[in-house]
């Protein structure tokens, strides 16, 4: 598995954590539609509970998250530390951390994103996608790995994104697909599938452990990444959920490397937005 191979897998995971705790868009949806809860959570990632390497090669790391809201728009910092050994005693280490800014009326997204291997020198990409004109194509100017200007087409943002799918979900409808610009995975749009379970009423088990996820409902949640539009038609990615109303996930599973993968929710600690006058 090549380097930019792994980085792209360790994006589309934090990707997951973007897309479902993002923030309302009031001219989009009716106020109160959705509930939100500003956040922090750190994750746990091992190819089996509890962590460990076996002998065929195995993963674990720790996947941090934290939504914060202002008054005009959301922003979100992740930062993901993965330990990957192969079956024949290599080992390597990657590091990944994304932030960004989305305006709550959908009309710019800022991002700063660094990833390293084996504690090398950070690659860095730095941009700002604006849509100056509601339902026309977008201008991306970007700073970090060199100055450029594109024009990006008709897309959603996250935030736009998650409401979408929350309400798809409330819906009983069954897939909703989309086209969304976050540039966690690439610089340009990505197709993303969501297909939804039942509703869990009462919340997943893992609900007992963190008093804000009590009597909350959630889906299961599973998403197909279409990064490259491969000839078969088959995604790039592949992951699953446990998705709740209020934007918490609670479990994610994904395959990296060949490598099933279990991500556990372990801390969760509940953040005040600003106060708006």
């Amino acid at each position: 598995m090549t380097r930019a191979s792994v980085l792209r897998q360790v994006s589309a995971i934090a990707t997951i954590f973007a897309l479902a705790a993002a923030g309302l868009t009031a001219t989009a949806w009716a106020a109160g539609a959705v509930q939100l809860v500003p956040h922090r959570a750190s994750y746990e990632l091992s190819t089996k509970p509890g962590g460990g390497f076996g002998k065929s090669g195995g993963l674990r790391g720790v996947l941090t998250y934290e939504l914060l809201e202002d008054c005009d728009g959301w922003s979100v910092n992740q930062k993901a530390g993965l330990d990957l050994a192969a079956s024949e005693g290599e080992s390597h280490r990657f590091e990944w951390s994304q932030n960004t800014w989305e305006a709550k009326d959908g009309s710019s997204y800022r991002y700063v994103v660094k990833d390293s291997q084996d504690g090398g020198e950070d690659n860095q990409r730095r941009g700002e996608l604006r849509y100056d004109t509601p339902g026309g194509n977008g201008t991306l100017t970007t700073q970090m790995p060199a100055r450029g200007e594109a024009e990006i087409p008709v897309a959603l943002l996250p935030v736009q994104h998650t409401i979408a799918m929350i309400e798809h979900a409330k819906a009983d409808s069954p897939v909703f697909l989309a086209s969304i610009f976050d540039a966690s995975v690439d610089e340009k749009p990505v197709e993303i599938s969501a297909g939804f379970g039942p509703l869990v009423k009462g919340g997943a088990a893992s609900a007992d452990d963190f008093p804000i996820l009590k009597n909350v409902p959630s889906h299961h949640v599973d998403f197909a990444f279409f990064v490259h539009n491969l000839p078969d038609g088959t995604p790039d990615f592949e992951q699953t959920i446990q998705l709740f109303d209020n934007g918490i996930v609670s479990q994610v599973t994904f395959e990296f490397g060949g490598l099933p993968v279990l991500g556990t929710l372990r801390r969760l600690e509940p953040l005040e937005p600003e106060k708006c006058e």
